[in-house]
């Protein structure tokens, strides 16, 4: 058989299998990110940017960092801690004091299904809260009942540092807090939003006048695209 006919021959298949609706694609390789953050509070005493009562983040269907392997769960441990230059330089600071380093591992999660990850960092606490809405992002809440007051008020738990961190890919990555800070025995707390667009394999800083954040997306798979 000469290679024109050869060539007409294998034209004529591709497009039979068209025709039948079988579609012949390259296997897609599933892309995974090692999420590596360090959290820290700014020693230096500030009241801006607080509120003017304490703050519980609505976090719904957090999920727990996780320290071993889940079998099927989408959220794994994370395979490397690599910033340890960073939180050495934190440790020896006299501003700066080390909440939180670690991370996790989780693939390729869209906004809407990309789960928030738990964070509830330093000594615990009771307080009095509001019941807000379903849009509510915060509870506002209380040491003790407000004077002469007629609001419905939940005994909930909190911590200094509560709320949670979700990482989900569009055509970035995006790393979104929803975070309150609150120092012991204060009757305010400082919230901590944002949504940050990344590129993988970069270092990126976030903060407030309380916190701050540094976090840097590693790609298991070194095909993953930025």
């Amino acid at each position: 058989m000469n290679k024109i006919n050869l060539k007409f021959l294998n034209s004529t298949f591709i497009l039979a299998l068209l025709l039948a609706g079988v579609v012949v694609a390259p296997s897609v390789h599933a892309v995974e990110y090692d999420v590596e953050v360090i959290i820290f509070e700014n020693v230096r005493d500030t009241a801006v940017g607080s509120s003017d009562t304490l703050l519980l983040p609505v976090v719904r269907d957090a999920q727990q960092i996780p320290d071993a392997p889940v079998p099927g769960a989408t959220v794994q441990p994370i395979g490397e801690l690599r910033l340890l230059n960073e939180v050495d330089k934190i440790k020896s600071s006299n501003n700066h004091r080390l909440l939180y380093h670690g991370g996790w591992r989780q693939g390729e999660i869209d906004e809407e299904n990309a789960p928030y990850m738990s964070i509830s960092l330093g000594g615990t606490f009771n307080l009095l809260t509001e019941q807000g809405d379903l849009d509510s992002q915060f509870l506002r809440g209380y040491l003790t009942p407000p004077v002469d007051t007629q609001l419905q008020l939940s005994q909930r738990r909190s911590a200094r540092l509560q709320g949670g961190i979700k990482v989900w890919v569009g055509r970035f990555l995006h790393f979104e807090t929803l975070l309150a800070y609150t120092q012991p025995g204060a009757d305010h707390s400082f919230a901590f939003v944002s949504d940050r667009r990344m590129r993988s394999r970069q270092m990126h800083y976030i903060d407030n006048s309380k916190v701050g954040i540094i976090t840097k997306i590693f790609p298991v798979d070194n095909s993953a695209p930025n």
